[in-house]
C-alpha cells in the first residue's frame, strides 16, 4: 500500500451516468479483489437546516464546507482500515474549489479527474428514465445548464470520457485500466 491516497474524482452534468459507473467501478474491484471505498458527494452535504458558518466553526477551526468536514469522518475510518483507494462522485462545477475541500479533507490525496460527457439527447433520455417527480423540468434545465458550463471550461488534466452509446461495464473497465487500478 502506497503512504498516500489515490482518489478518482469522478464528474460530469446530473445524469450522466456518474453513480451507476462509480458502482460499476466498485463490482469490478471487489472482483479484483482491490481495496477500495466509495463516496456520492451529494450525501456528504444533504442536511436540513444547512449549518452556518459558526456552526462549522464551532466543531471545526477554519472550516467552512460541511461537505469537507463529513468526508474527513468517512475517510478516516476508511483509511484506518488501511484504503488507499477511493472513487468519488459529484457534479463538480467549481473543480478548483471542490479539490482544496477534498484535500482539505484528505490531505495525502492525489485526484485523478474524470469528467464524463454525454450529447444533449443522451442527456435528456437518461433523465427521462430516472426523473419522474415535480421537479424533473427544473432538473432537464439544471443539467443542460452543467453540460454546457462544463462543455466550454478547460479540460488540461481531465480524462474526458465520451459516454453515448457506451455501457457501464466498458467505461469502468476502460477507466479503471487507465488509471491503472486493474
Amino acid at each position: 500500500m502506497t503512504s498516500g491516497v489515490q482518489i478518482l474524482l469522478i464528474t460530469g452534468p446530473a445524469g450522466v451516468g456518474k453513480s451507476t459507473l462509480c458502482w460499476e467501478m466498485g463490482a469490478r474491484l471487489a472482483a479484483a479483489q482491490v481495496a477500495h471505498a466509495a463516496v456520492e458527494t451529494d450525501e456528504l452535504d444533504r442536511v436540513f437546516p444547512r449549518p452556518g458558518l459558526q456552526d462549522l466553526e464551532r466543531i471545526s477551526p477554519g472550516t467552512s464546507d460541511i461537505s469537507s468536514l463529513n468526508l474527513a469522518a468517512v475517510w478516516s475510518t476508511y483509511r484506518a482500515l488501511g484504503h488507499s483507494r477511493l472513487i468519488m462522485s459529484g457534479v463538480m462545477l467549481h473543480l478548483e474549489f471542490d479539490r482544496r475541500w477534498i484535500v482539505a479533507a484528505v490531505p495525502d490525496a492525489t485526484i485523478t479527474v474524470v469528467r464524463l460527457q454525454a450529447t444533449e439527447i443522451t442527456l435528456l433520455e437518461r433523465l427521462a428514465q430516472r426523473e419522474i417527480g415535480s421537479g424533473r423540468d427544473e432538473q432537464v434545465q439544471r443539467t443542460l445548464r452543467q453540460a454546457r458550463r462544463m462543455a466550454g471550461e478547460r479540460t488540461d488534466g481531465l480524462i474526458l470520457v465520451p459516454t453515448d452509446g457506451r455501457g457501464p461495464q466498458e467505461l469502468a473497465e476502460a477507466i479503471l485500466l487507465e488509471v491503472g487500478w486493474l
